[in-house]
């Protein structure tokens, strides 16, 4: 049996830890912020899997410990690693020809398919759910099935593309020869947006939100652009050769290669603000961000006779994005009806004005505590004064100046910096991602007298929450009151499990829901209905109510049947409108397992099938399972996905509606480090696309 993508797992994250091969130049007493893995032969192109870096070099590919990994008969164009860490595809070149083959990342040597008749192959990369491998030919772009690698579709191009890539909400394709560059709606497979550059392009990229598409060309500039309509966002010059691009996760920074012995990472939101990489060796032909176990972002690069892995500890967060996600669910929040509140109280509570200003409250909360009191470390200066305004300017060294209203003869009283004391400080974010003061008691102490500032109804978070980012105050509300209906819903259901024995009041099953605006692949405003199904089992009574150890079916779990009951009779009764034949539904099922080892082996009957290299998400990173009657149960990660295709197996047999829906089912992984039945359980959470 092919072992699965865990064990994988934690070997990866072992990576940084075990340095065998590295060389570094800082003492053993200091943290190691650098990771240089020394090579025997030059990395010509690389590509990762989690934190873990493969290369190659004319026939071969290699690991980081300098072993080959796959040898083929032709020059290796092109390496990509499917994102579920399962495989990795290669283009190879022999003469005037080019072919495409598919090789096993875990077993050396071992090609799993080599493509036939498919024409002259100049670019291939996987789709980033790991389902699809695509490869761009003369005839035209073929999609392949990862796995059975059986052709799905195509798409026509005007070109044959050497470079390919794929948003990650998998919306977008964007390909380009180096001269012309196309994106395509990947749903629709039309033309979504073409570009004409006038200049050789080397290099594209899209952000791991997806709002951002990144073009990089061969006169040293660097473009963005939203993927709403492909407007121009910013332009960015003196990029060197600029030979390669990647984006940070938080999409904050990207990075890029300038020259063979210079990196760039640059600030999105202040282009003037870089921070750069010089390599002596050379070489450097590709870089990317990646991860670690701990979650820490290093920056990893190849050299002529290196890979290295640079921690990225001195780029700041990105704070507006980490407040505008807290804001939101604040938001979310405070917008639901309170438990005993009329309806004519909520609409009082409620309303356009109030959220606007509840908004800017929070939104103020939030950056306040974030911010943890910069003044305080701040170096104070003043600056001018002006005598028609009476405004003195203040400056820090970490944060824009502000002005305060002073009278002519009190300026005087302004001589020492070190006199001023600020008080109840309130702080905002800049467009550029920076903090500021919005309010302050300035309080002197030479002369005992306090000056106010006050500048919150500056515009707040307006450069990031326009109207299209808003939802309709009306479909708040009637979310608001169909979670009302849902939480009747579940009582019913509750009280007749109980009488039946199937759970107790032991057990608490949660449920809520909300509407999130976003856009489809054409750059359309939509809403999306999302409805998360949970429960909780206290702990002692989970072996009567829920899965007990080993257990994996949704009929051996009282609480699950409960949970799957509720979703059952909500959306073939009074929620059924939503469930409309042809429209996406997504349906994200979390299957959980606790610490408790497995001695030996649980047998599984092949009731859902056999599954091989099933992507799944772990700690929200893609990886692969397998799972078969043969091998049966033998880690906790299998008995917690077995848990999660119960609930598709009950959805699909009994929910009506579902399975005339474009349904794409997503599992999530999960494996507590506690031990005990309160940890085994599942949740739901379904996504209804455009549902309003």
């Amino acid at each position: 049996m092919k072992s699965f993508n865990f064990t994988r797992f934690s070997l990866i994250i072992a990576m940084c830890a075990v340095v065998g091969n590295t060389v570094s130049a800082q003492t053993s007493k200091e943290p190691k912020t650098e990771y240089i893995y020394n090579l025997k032969t030059v990395p010509l192109g690389m590509d990762n899997y989690f934190i873990s870096t493969y290369y190659y070099h004319g026939k071969n590919t290699f690991n980081l410990r300098n072993i080959p990994i796959s040898t083929t008969s032709g020059e290796i164009i092109s390496m990509k690693i499917n994102p579920s860490g399962t495989s990795f595809a290669l283009l190879t070149r022999k003469g005037e020809n080019t072919s495409v083959s598919v090789h096993d990342l875990w077993k050396a040597k071992k090609v799993l398919h080599e493509f036939k008749k498919i024409g002259q192959a100049s670019g291939i990369c996987y789709t980033p759910d790991a389902k699809q491998l695509l490869v761009s030919t003369d005839n035209g772009l073929k999609m392949f099935d990862a796995r059975s690698f059986v052709e799905t579709g195509n798409i026509e191009m005007p070109f044959t593309a050497n470079i390919l890539t794929v948003s990650n909400n998998g919306y977008y394709l964007a390909a380009t020869d180096g001269t012309r560059l196309v994106v395509w709606n990947m749903e629709s497979k039309e033309v979504r947006k073409e570009f004409d550059l006038g200049v050789k392009i080397n290099s594209i990229a899209f952000s791991d939100d997806s709002n951002i598409f990144a073009v990089l060309t061969e006169d040293g500039g660097l473009a963005t652009y939203d993927t709403q309509q492909f407007f121009i966002l910013q332009n960015y010059d003196a990029m060197g050769q600029a030979l390669h691009c990647a984006f940070h996760p938080e999409g904050k920074y990207i990075s890029v290669v300038c020259g063979d012995k210079r990196i760039a990472v640059v600030n999105l939101l202040d282009g003037e603000n870089r921070n750069y990489i010089d390599n002596a060796a050379g070489g450097t032909t590709d870089v990317r961000f990646v991860k670690d176990g701990k979650k820490q972002i290093f920056l990893a690069y190849n050299t002529t006779a290196s890979i290295i892995y640079k921690l990225m500890s001195e780029l700041t967060p990105y704070y507006t994005k980490l407040l505008a996600d807290e804001l939101e669910e604040k938001m979310n929040d405070w917008m639901k009806q309170m438990p005993n509140e009329s309806l004519e109280e909520y609409k009082l509570r409620v309303n356009e004005e109030t959220r606007a200003k509840q908004m800017r409250l929070f939104e103020q909360e939030i950056a306040t505590r974030m911010a943890d009191n910069m003044v305080q470390m701040a170096t104070v200066s003043f600056g001018n004064y002006n005598p028609e305004s009476n405004m003195l300017a203040v400056n820090f060294d970490n944060m824009p100046s502000i002005y305060l209203d002073v009278p002519a003869n009190e300026v005087g009283d302004f001589m020492d910096p070190g006199n001023l004391e600020f008080r109840n400080a309130k702080y905002g974010l800049t467009k550029e991602d920076k903090f500021e003061l919005v309010y302050a008691d300035v309080y002197n102490k030479s002369t005992g007298k306090t000056y106010t500032f006050d500048n919150q109804e500056r515009r707040s978070l307006d450069f990031l929450k326009t109207d299209d980012k808003f939802v309709p105050l009306e479909v708040i509300q009637q979310s608001n009151m169909e979670e009302m209906r849902l939480m009747e819903i579940k009582e019913n259901v509750v009280q007749t499990a109980k009488q039946a024995n199937a759970i107790s009041d032991h057990t608490n099953i949660s449920v809520n829901s909300n509407v999130v605006s976003t856009t489809d692949a054409n750059g359309q405003k939509i809403m999306n209905y999302v409805v998360n199904f949970s429960y909780q089992v206290e702990q002692g009574y989970s072996a009567q109510e829920d899965f007990g150890p080993g257990k994996y079916k949704a009929e051996d779990s009282g609480a699950a049947m409960s949970m799957l009951a509720i979703i059952k009779q909500a959306f073939e009764g009074e929620f059924a409108p939503y469930v409309k034949s042809g429209k996406k539904l997504q349906i994200k099922i979390t299957g959980m397992a606790d610490a408790l080892p497995i001695n030996g082996k649980i047998a599984y009957d092949g009731c859902y099938g056999d599954y091989t290299d099933e992507p799944v998400y772990k700690d929200n990173e893609l990886s692969s399972l397998t799972v078969t009657k043969a091998s049966g149960v033998t880690q906790n990660e299998q008995l917690a996905f077995l848990r999660a295709l119960g609930v598709n197996n009950y959805i699909s047999q009994n929910i009506n509606g579902f399975s005339a829906m474009n349904t794409d089912y997503k599992y999530y992984i999960e494996v507590t480090k506690g031990k005990g039945g309160e940890f085994r359980r599942i949740n739901v959470e379904l996504t209804f696309i455009d549902a309003f």
